[in-house]
């Protein structure tokens, strides 16, 4: 079999495209087709041989990595990532025996394949470079520990739950259900809102202003109350009154810092009060479309 020389022919991408075609052609096709008939039965073997190391590698890892999830339940969510991490490294390595292997088999001077500079030039100007940026991305990220599979995140305005954290990509499963999958050489900025506390917001317009002060003191009262019958909450509740929201609605706020995770949670049971104890001492509210209809 002709062996071509790739060393000169990585001037441009058509002079690598022409030189990878010229090697392929080089070959005796029928000779390796007949290779490989010859060989089907060694290469099942093989092919069932991968898959078992393959399919027990990675029962093995996730069993190793389970333990270490249980020794670290301070951190599940790195223990996830990293299990995602290893078993998709794992994978391609596998992998990568698996085509070197059954390539050997049938006839194929991979050797001469692998050692070839020129061969290494043509993957970089089809685009590979745009592979190994991925992965070079996917492993600082995970090695500067900026999101672990589980964080609410926002990457290129995609906003949502981390998935997935592989090798190529990032998957990102939106709270419509989307799953976005991201390149990592496309994430340039993170935000991820599962490292700290979040706030919650609570703002109260009024229709009546002279009601203003009654409502601020029935918000003062309760609100303590509130706070103390739950866990979520981290800071003590701020309020302020009279305050202006964007649209020029005036009214009170009540700010609080929460658990992360739980902005949704908090903010539903204290509007759900505040409505009920201003309902009952007949305070309208401009945003409670319940007591305006009612009026």
């Amino acid at each position: 079999m002709t062996i071509i020389n790739f060393l000169g022919a990585t001037t441009s991408p058509t002079s690598l495209i022409k030189a990878f075609r010229n090697y392929f052609t080089s070959f005796d096709w029928q000779k390796l087709a007949e290779s490989l008939i010859n060989h089907v039965v060694e290469l099942i073997l093989i092919s069932i041989f991968f898959w078992l190391i393959n399919t027990f590698g990675k029962k093995l890892l996730t069993r190793g990595l389970r333990k270490y999830h249980h020794l670290n339940e301070s951190i599940p969510s790195r223990a996830v990532t990293l299990l995602a991490l290893v078993v998709n490294i794992f994978h391609y390595v596998v992998l990568f025996f698996y085509l070197y292997a059954v390539l050997s088999i049938i006839g194929v001077p991979v050797g001469t394949l692998i050692a070839g500079a020129g061969i290494i030039s043509i993957a970089v100007g089809l685009g590979a470079q745009g592979l190994v940026s991925d992965i070079v991305n996917g492993l600082f990220i995970l090695l500067d520990g900026q999101i672990d599979v589980g964080d609410a995140i926002t990457i290129q305005n995609i906003s949502g739950k981390v998935t997935e954290i592989g090798l190529r990509s990032t998957q990102v499963l939106s709270d419509d259900g989307t799953t976005n999958f991201i390149p990592n050489r496309s994430i340039t900025t993170i935000a991820n809102h599962s490292r700290n506390d979040q706030v919650v917001s609570v703002f109260l317009a009024f229709s009546d202003l002279t009601q203003l002060k009654a409502a601020t003191e029935v918000i003062s009262k309760l609100t303590p109350k509130l706070v103390a019958d739950t866990n979520l909450v981290t800071t003590e509740p701020t309020i302020t009154s009279p305050v202006q929201d964007s649209q020029g609605n005036i009214g009170l706020r009540v700010k609080l810092y929460v658990e992360n995770g739980t902005v949704d949670q908090v903010q539903t049971m204290l509007l759900q009060n505040y409505l009920t104890a201003l309902a009952a001492e007949n305070i309208k509210i401009m945003n409670n479309h319940l007591n305006q209809s009612t009026n």
